[in-house]
């Protein structure tokens, strides 16, 4: 008799989608579908590194239909709009309506802009978009090879991707024999630190890095207005730039049309119970940067991370199977390993890991790892 496979459809083709398709290709009685609004998957963690023009395009993306034909998933390069939840099917822009036993929401996050700070939307870009990148990476470029004299790249953020790429540019500035009279690096972090809220030692390395790097750090501070070639701050400073990034945060990258039933906390999160599914539909989950759920450890929210989005999808893949095969759902078990953050170099690179603290080349060759393990899934 022929076994009739269940249908999964999963919403998104960032690390969490990925690695839920990873887990599952070679599950025989599935039938899996990946919608995305992009052909490419694009490495987050590393854009860092294509900024800089250390990495090339190919190294921090993928291609989403490539992928999908080599492990016998079907692809489709759109966009859902709503969710019928009740009665298992979704509609894309385009009016297709797809039927599934199982949707996964993996529709990660998108920058935050502010309304509050004047200008925000006519002088920035959100990075998490590649022609974003591009557009970043040739103006960087472009400064480097002119006559860099007195320019101002600043990068509003002090958390973790903020500090990584300001800590690249910075880095590629004293590679090429400049200093910074020639090219600054400016960081404006609104709250009293780098990387507010972490560990006191990735704290410290940070603001050591900074200062080795030259980078002007300014903290407490917040962007009030962004002018064409300077901010204003909100103490009334002006800080002058040629080039301006914002990295301060990300909200859920939430489907147009949602469910009232559907749980969002105010970053438009889904808020999901302890098996990760979307209540209170026992066929609907979500992971990665989209979901609202607890680390099992701290008991706190676990932070929107490619660790988490890959822990997340294993922890579903093997819930859907344990489902299809009538066994009981694990419980959430998902507790964060720890962190690591580039800063800048060869060599120079710091993180905590099973609460232990590692730096230098230790921990530069661990983040090396995670992004070779993540990778080695398109090849």
């Amino acid at each position: 008799m022929e076994i009739v496979k269940k249908r999964v459809i999963i919403i998104g083709g960032g690390y969490a989608g990925i690695s839920l398709i990873h887990k599952l290709k070679n599950y025989n009685n599935l039938e899996i579908l990946l919608i995305d609004k992009s052909q490419q998957h694009l490495l987050q963690t590393h854009i860092h590194k294509y900024l800089s023009g250390h990495y090339s395009e190919s190294d921090i993306t993928f291609n989403h239909e490539k992928y999908c034909t080599q492990n016998g998933v079907k692809f489709i390069c759109g966009e859902v709009v709503s969710i019928n939840y009740d009665n298992n099917y979704l509609i894309t822009r385009n009016g297709q309506l797809h039927n599934y036993d199982y949707v996964i929401v993996a529709t990660g996050s998108i920058s935050i802009f502010p309304k509050q700070i004047e200008n925000i939307v006519e002088y920035t870009k959100d990075i998490k978009d590649i022609n974003n990148l591009n557009y970043y990476r040739n103006k960087f470029l472009k400064i480097l090879e002119s006559e860099p004299l007195n320019k101002s790249l600043v990068v509003v953020g002090g958390g973790v991707s903020g500090l990584q790429i300001a800590c690249e540019y910075a880095y590629t500035v004293q590679k090429r024999g400049f200093c910074k009279d020639n090219i600054q690096i400016t960081i404006i972090e609104g709250m009293d630190t780098l990387l507010p809220g972490m560990d006191e030692f990735l704290i410290n390395k940070a603001h050591e890095r900074c200062k080795e790097l030259d980078i002007n750090v300014i903290t407490k501070l917040f962007a009030s207005k962004i002018l064409e070639d300077k901010i204003l701050l909100s103490n009334g400073d002006e800080v002058r730039y040629d080039m301006l990034i914002f990295v301060i945060g990300a909200m859920g990258n939430s489907i147009l049309n949602v469910d009232k039933k559907v749980q969002q906390n105010q970053r438009n999160q889904i808020i999901v119970d302890e098996y990760y599914r979307i209540s209170p539909y026992k066929n609907a989950f979500a992971i990665g940067d989209i979901v609202q759920a607890n680390d099992v450890k701290s008991k706190l929210h676990q932070a929107p991370t490619a660790q988490g989005a890959r822990m997340q999808a294993e922890f579903i893949a093997d819930n859907i199977i344990n489902e299809i095969k009538h066994k009981p759902l694990a419980k959430n078990n998902i507790s964060n390993k720890g962190i690591l953050i580039d800063l800048g170099g060869p060599n120079c690179a710091v993180g905590r890991l099973f609460n232990f603290n590692i730096s230098g080349k230790l921990a530069l060759w661990f983040k090396k790892l995670i992004y070779s393990l993540h990778s080695k899934k398109f090849n």
